[in-house]
């Protein structure tokens, strides 16, 4: 066997990062000079680039290669800087990274805990001015992206201030109608930090646009970061619940003030003989108690409300053959005789949940008048209760949901829960628990499932400017199957008129674009499609933020990029000082050249240029020793 041994040399790597954010230029110091600034940089990448394995990086929103800077990113996220390094060079001989930033980020988490993961010296160069410049500014605004029509809602603003004592603003806030709010502030100090809660109406449906302005200082830093608009979705979520009645009784107080506790449901009560055709077609939900009855004609209130949901509630009233020819979910014949049921909760109930108290206290609470009689059922259904007459547990339904073709159905097979209510409020000091049941139970009935064939929805309802705008496209056909078969268009408009237009592509089954990146504002779409000769379309809306972070905060923080040099053995240096970079880091003595050996074994016969070398010497010799009489 014949060893070699390959020796290589691997330079060490030194890596150069440049923040590309907005804040550099807004938080610099007098004398900065940009051009300056890049020339130097330049330089230091040529002196490095001599003695150095050397890769360039600049960062803001995203990380990318060299150093062609302009300083206009939306965003800065160091961290993820010190992430790369770490994920994609953590094999390498790192001699040192250096980083010019300001040290304002406000995306990823605290570079200081990210760069303690490297194992080389860290050279940060300090940029920005550390001293607060005059400038006003709304800092944060909460809010809750969703309204209701016709409520107030609640935002919250962060409003900050420096250099400015002595001086008041105004500040606004306008919509589409006008001018909402105007309030003056004080500024009271030359750090002013003030929290100011506002209640603003929800006047009209659809997303809804507020712009809040904060009149400028003179001699301000900046005015990009006096205004901040906000889009709030106002929608009308109240929903009409109908209630149609045989003739007075206490259930039905007792179901509506369980009913109004959600501020979105709105109740009305009419007696059957007094309901009007319109009432039932504006109804979202019809609660028929004893209806079909005895002594009225229902007819017409049945056929209106065919395509409706309906919440049955039985008692000694109702007229049982008409209500079984009613509705899809439940058979009943009884021959008007009531009986006492108490309720029996089913464990295998899914249609939506009822908290362990609740049922717990409603299998405690006393007996409903249940109609005597046969059940059965007609169709698939969900059952919550069951009746116990007694101890007696049965199969005899007591509250049951279901489905027809168009609308959910569920039957109350007893009166008397005005009673429950009572109970609750008797051993619980709250109607917790009844509540709960009637809510979910009207929530149930008027969530219905989507019957569209043709569906488009943006993945998220805002993005900001600098996100990707992914949309997605269902197409259905009659046999409820995806299908992908057809081309899906689409064009999505802006309030300033700017139209754009697009062609979805496929995925597995359905469809997805992505609309790259859009200028800020609010955004509408059509889309259309055609299967076979039927033609879809589809509409709706989304939002793109303007992403205004990189002004909020114009005060460099050169105490992390100090603490992060110096917990990783490098040190913190001013655009002045770059040309001692070059120096720094060949002085120290972490950044060398590391040497690798790869021995290798062979043999002989597989290196033929040696084996025949020696083939030929040893031949040589043996010829020449014949010749002089020696073998």
């Amino acid at each position: 066997l014949v060893k070699t041994i390959n020796r290589t040399v691997e330079k060490p790597l030194i890596i150069l990062a440049q923040d590309n954010s907005a804040s550099i230029l807004l938080s610099k110091t007098r004398d900065f000079n940009t051009q300056n600034y890049n020339d130097q940089l330049k330089k230091l990448e040529k002196d490095l680039s001599a003695d150095y394995e050397l890769r360039t990086l600049n960062f803001a929103e995203e990380i990318k290669s060299g150093l062609d800077v302009k300083y206009d990113g939306s965003l800065t996220d160091i961290s993820s800087v010190f992430k790369l390094i770490d994920d994609q060079f953590s094999n390498r001989n790192i001699g040192a990274v250096i980083i010019g930033t300001d040290g304002i980020y406000n995306r990823g988490s605290n570079p200081q805990y990210e760069s303690k993961n490297l194992k080389a010296p860290i050279y940060t160069i300090a940029l920005g001015d550390t001293i607060a410049k005059r400038d006003l500014l709304i800092s944060n605004v909460n809010y809750n992206n969703i309204a209701y029509l016709g409520n107030q809602f609640q935002i919250g603003l962060s409003i900050e201030a420096y250099q400015s004592e002595g001086n008041t603003s105004m500040l606004t806030v306008s919509s589409e109608s006008g001018v909402l709010i105007s309030k003056p502030v004080t500024i009271n100090s030359n750090e002013f930090r003030q929290t100011i809660l506002l209640n603003l109406p929800a006047e009209k449906k659809g997303v809804q646009s507020y712009t809040i302005k904060l009149a400028a200082l003179s001699n301000e830093l900046s005015l990009i970061n006096n205004t901040q608009t906000i889009f709030v979705e106002v929608i009308d979520g109240r929903k009409n619940v109908l209630i149609i009645a045989n003739a007075p009784h206490p259930d039905i107080s007792a179901i509506r003030q369980s009913i109004e506790i959600n501020k979105n449901y709105s109740v009305k009560v009419r007696m059957v003989q007094d309901v009007s055709p319109a009432e039932i077609q504006e109804a979202g939900l019809l609660i028929l108690h004893q209806v079909p009855s005895i002594g009225n004609n229902t007819r017409d209130v049945l056929k209106l409300g065919s395509d409706k949901p309906i919440l049955y509630v039985l008692g000694a009233q109702s007229n049982i053959t008409a209500f079984s020819a009613s509705q899809s979910l439940i058979t009943l014949s009884s021959n008007g005789i009531m009986q006492e049921a108490t309720a029996a909760i089913k464990s295998d109930f899914y249609a939506f949940t009822l908290s362990e108290s609740s049922r717990t206290k409603i299998s405690n609470f006393g007996p409903l008048f249940t109609p005597f009689g046969n059940y059965g059922l007609k169709g698939p259904s969900s059952l919550l209760m069951n009746q116990q007459i007694g101890k007696l547990p049965t199969e005899k339904p007591l509250l049951l949901f279901g489905e027809d073709v168009q609308r959910r159905i569920a039957v109350l097979a007893g009166e008397g829960i005005w009673r429950w209510r009572l109970e609750d409020f008797q051993e619980n000091a709250s109607h917790e628990a009844i509540d709960e049941l009637i809510t979910k139970t009207v929530q149930y009935l008027v969530s219905a499932d989507d019957k569209r064939k043709f569906r488009v929805y943006a993945s998220k309802n805002t993005f900001d400017e600098n996100e990707h705008v992914i949309l997605n496209a269902e197409l259905y056909n009659d046999a409820f199957e995806l299908v992908n078969t057809p081309d899906v268009s689409i064009a999505l408009n802006n309030k300033n008129g700017k139209s754009y237009s697009f062609v979805f592509s496929r995925t597995l089954n359905s469809y997805q674009l992505d609309a790259g990146e859009l200028v800020a504002g609010e955004y509408n779409y059509t889309a259309g499609t055609a299967l076979g000769s039927v033609k879809h379309q589809a509409e709706g809306q989304f939002i793109i933020s303007r992403q205004d972070s990189e002004y909020k905060q114009s005060i460099a923080n050169h105490q992390l990029l100090f603490t992060i040099a110096k917990q990783n053995g490098g040190k913190m240096l001013f655009p002045a000082q770059l040309d001692e970079l070059p120096s720094l880091i060949k002085a120290n003595e972490q950044v060398k050249s590391v040497f690798y050996e790869n021995p290798k074994y062979s043999e002989l016969i597989d290196m033929k240029l040696l084996f025949f070398m020696i083939l030929a010497i040893l031949s040589l010799e043996w010829l020449s020793r014949k010749r002089n009489g020696e073998i």
